[in-house]
């Protein structure tokens, strides 16, 4: 026989259930903030700012751009992460989210538990470029020179902990090679002293490193993925000498966890179809970024395989960001 407390519970659950379900079809229903964890004017902010204009023409709702830089974009995520979980506060997500638990002790919050993932929208492959005096013109010539004088070189980034160093050290690492390491407080200070030759070699973003590559100030070496980039069709990709290896960060959408599974769907097909819009790609594509969408399972899985490949990486190396 059925218990009328069983029952009860169960009419309890069917209601909470058809009550999200008709919250989330009527979702969208008030402007929705998308916090951008880093200051105007990034990689991080320029695609924010795109992707905010799409979503609110495809969702019919003000889609709110929200600088709120700090502590490497922990400010940010923390404050998406303590939101109420209805879909109307999102974080613009990066690849340093799988990076942070393994180089803050004190982090306030689990970029891996306290998120759930919308997708990604955008990659943006990193470019091995050098000081134009640098007699290595090749990914080969250059991990040949580097084994031969171990810390005979130098390679500069915006600062310990960041992409360009861990994908830096992860280059080191796969060829057998020591370079010293010349960290700075942001990609300025790398970029002026790279042209200079007070640092020989660099990962930098493909978007920051187009015009300085135009200009002739530095020379590009090799574009780390395993397609040549369409703005860069004469330089070589680095597979051609490393096998395997890529650099790269990402650009995407978070919701705090526990946001309904229909108003994460629903965010995931805008965002998809916002980057599938001839404009949209075109603009984000001249830019530099490669305009490849995930699904919610797609970002969760590309999360966890770099989680775990930064936290090994990390662990090894002794990186911290805490003293």
């Amino acid at each position: 026989m059925w218990n009328p407390l069983r029952i009860a519970a169960l009419g309890v659950a069917v209601l909470g259930c058809v009550s999200s379900v008709a919250a989330a079809a009527a979702y969208p229903e008030r402007p929705i903030r998308l916090i951008i964890p880093f200051s105007p004017g990034g990689g991080t902010d320029t695609f924010g700012r795109i992707l905010a204009e799409g979503m609110q023409a495809e969702l019919g709702q003000p889609v709110v751009a929200e600088n709120k830089p700090g502590a490497g974009g922990n400010i940010g995520a923390d404050l998406v992460a303590k939101s109420r979980p209805d879909g109307y506060t999102l974080l613009l997500a990066q690849d340093s989210l799988t990076t942070v638990p393994w180089l803050y002790r004190a982090l306030s919050f689990d970029p891996m538990k306290d998120f759930e993932p919308i997708g990604i929208g955008v990659f943006m492959p990193m470019v091995l470029v050098s000081t134009n005096s640098l007699q290595a013109g090749t990914v080969k010539e250059l991990v040949a020179y580097a084994r031969s004088h171990p810390n005979g070189l130098s390679y500069g980034s915006p600062g310990v902990g960041t992409a360009h160093h861990l994908n830096f050290e992860a280059l080191l690492d796969k060829t057998g090679t020591r370079m010293v390491h010349v960290p700075y407080k942001g990609a300025a200070g790398m970029n002026t002293d790279l042209a200079s030759g007070n640092v020989q070699v660099a990962f930098t973003a493909l978007s920051t490193a187009l015009p300085m590559i135009k200009g002739q100030r530095i020379r590009a070496i090799a574009v780390a993925q395993k397609e040549r980039a369409d703005l860069l069709p004469d330089v070589p990709t680095m597979d051609a000498d490393v096998p395997g290896y890529t650099a790269r960060v990402w650009f995407g959408l978070s919701a705090p966890a526990g946001t309904p599974v229909a108003v994460l769907d629903r965010l995931s097909e805008s965002l998809r179809k916002v980057m599938a819009r001839e404009e949209t790609k075109k603009r984000l594509v001249d830019i530099g970024y490669v305009v490849t969408p995930t699904t919610r399972d797609g970002m969760r899985r590309i999360m966890q395989d770099e989680y775990e490949k930064w936290g090994r990486l990390i662990k090894d190396l002794g990186i911290t960001l805490e003293q």
